[in-house]
């Protein structure tokens, strides 16, 4: 009874004063922006926005930033993203089902729950992975609320909703970058079905005449042992893998 009243109390007395909202909510987050201001507007298209297009830049990404992890590793310092970055990055991208993407507008904003349940970590674990993927510049997002709807009286204002994400490879370190840059204009070269004159195939022949002369050799010597025997792989071996990248 006594909170009751002093709540009504509270309602009465910011009506009579003009003040119908109070002030910032304890749950809301700082920094927070309304869902229905522009700036909370971040999404981009995934790729070309085309399933195929983001589907393939998606793949492009996640092997860049695994290689530089690794990489990093190999050297002995300490991996960029981790497991459960990586973990939580393949969520995000929708790699481990029950995260909705849409490549076109590129919205993406899905709960720390629903990530967490995709991944198979905890919810705090998916929150320092986080922060770790946009302190490696991985990604970014925007914290947003929106209003309760009890305008009017006295109590919260606004509520929390979940963030909204999007991707930041520009500001990826330049050799992430540029390895990301490579691996999408292989991509579209492979699907084109063309190759530029620099390409591993066109420069795969040693560069002295000396070398050239020597495979020349080898190539010819291995042709004539086989000849008249079947090039074909015994069934179920060497079979394409279909990976690209």
């Amino acid at each position: 009874m006594g909170r009751q009243a002093r709540q009504l109390t509270k309602g009465f007395t910011a009506r009579l004063t003009g003040r119908q909202e109070r002030g910032a909510d304890r749950k809301v987050r700082r920094h927070s922006i309304d869902i229905d201001d522009r700036r909370a507007r971040v999404s981009r298209p995934i790729g070309d926005g085309t399933t195929a297009g983001a589907l393939g830049w998606i793949d492009c990404l996640l092997k860049a930033v695994s290689e530089w992890d690794d990489e990093e590793r190999a050297r002995g310092g300490a991996r960029p993203l981790g497991l459960h970055g990586l973990r939580v990055l393949e969520a995000i991208l929708g790699r481990r089902g029950k995260v909705a993407i849409d490549f076109r507008s590129g919205r993406l904003d899905p709960q720390l729950v629903t990530i967490a349940r995709a991944a198979k970590v905890t919810k705090t674990t998916v929150v320092r992975a986080l922060a770790r993927l946009k302190t490696m510049k991985v990604l970014d997002w925007i914290r947003r609320t929106e209003r309760t709807g009890n305008d009017g009286s006295f109590g919260p204002q606004r509520r929390q909703v979940s963030n909204s994400y999007f991707f930041t490879p520009e500001a990826l370190p330049p050799r992430v970058a540029q390895r990301l840059r490579d691996l999408l204009a292989r991509r579209r070269l492979r699907r084109s079905g063309t190759m530029p004159p620099d390409s591993p195939k066109a420069s795969a022949r040693p560069a002295t005449p000396e070398l050239r002369d020597l495979l020349d050799r080898m190539e010819a010597g291995i042709a004539r042992a086989s000849e008249g025997v079947n090039a074909s792989p015994p069934y179920g071996q060497y079979l394409l893998s279909g990976a690209e990248g």
